[in-house]
């Protein structure tokens, strides 16, 4: 058993396959996207990263953006992780925009699109990947906020704290030929990362 304190020392094998984890989830959502914008949507490869939770933070920098959180549950509704897609402000005004055929929308309008947008990326996100774990993964109502990348993930790196102390990071973009960017970061809560280790029979 591969202990959360021991994440550092995962192997190249072991990180081939949560790339794979990832390339599958963010496939499926990028699939959804093109669906939804009717536009060729490109994936970025995965990156995986390994760290200290209390360094989260710096993994985050840069424009302010429209941050969508989905909590994710398992079928006994114990938290297993959080699912953060970032907008650039540009992108997600642009992706507003072009579903309503509009320049300007009002706010409400706005984060309204957004945030459905947050949600058919994440239950796509969690079908796939849930699906490659043999896992039953649940995305719950997202959360939106504008504001720099750091303070909207904020709270939830004061939720994750309280259970573990490192971090499997999961990173990836979608972009479209329209300067259309998406971010996506998986945040693992313990539970679900043990499933993880489960694929590669670690446990």
């Amino acid at each position: 058993m591969i202990l959360m304190t021991d994440l550092d020392k995962l192997g190249e094998e072991e990180m081939d396959v949560l790339k794979e984890l990832g390339n599958i989830g963010t496939g499926h959502a990028a699939t959804s996207l093109s669906k939804l914008l009717n536009k060729d949507v490109y994936l970025s490869v995965p990156k995986v990263k390994v760290g200290e939770i209390k360094n989260l933070s710096r993994e985050f920098i840069g424009e302010v953006v429209a941050g969508v959180i989905i909590a994710l549950q398992d079928l006994e509704e114990k938290k297993s992780g959080y699912l953060y897609i970032m907008f650039p402000e540009k992108s997600a005004r642009k992706i507003a925009g072009d579903l309503f055929g509009m320049d300007e929308l009002d706010e409400e309008m706005y984060a309204s699109t957004i945030m459905e947008v947050g949600n058919i990326l994440s239950s796509s996100f969690c079908d796939a990947s849930a699906d490659f774990m043999n896992i039953i993964l649940l995305p719950s109502p997202p959360s939106f906020a504008v504001d720099v990348p750091t303070a909207v993930i904020d709270s939830v790196v004061s939720q994750m704290a309280k259970n573990t102390n490192h971090i499997i990071l999961f990173e990836t973009s979608l972009s479209s030929d329209s300067d259309i960017e998406i971010y996506l970061a998986l945040l693992p809560e313990p539970c679900l990362l043990d499933d993880m280790m489960k694929i590669m029979g670690r446990l």
